[in-house]
């Protein structure tokens, strides 16, 4: 089997269970995304802090660009 042919079944393996749930419960979409992110809690969690950071830096950079004046203080 090639390696993206396995890739492929991987992740459907991966997803199957949150695809059922999905089809079989109503309101299955959001159980499912819960379900997920409870069990992929770590990455989750790193991709936020990533997010926060580059947020806290356009802010920054924002604030650089465009200081505050007397007059919208």
């Amino acid at each position: 089997m090639s390696l993206p042919i396995a890739k492929i079944l991987a992740c459907i393996r991966h997803a199957g269970p949150y695809l059922a749930i999905e089809l079989i419960l109503p309101g299955g979409s959001l159980v499912a995304l819960i379900l997920w992110l409870l069990r992929n809690r770590p990455a989750v969690q790193r991709s936020l802090a990533r997010v926060r950071s580059r947020a806290r830096n356009a802010a920054q950079f924002v604030t650089v660009l465009d200081p505050p004046t007397a007059s919208t203080l």
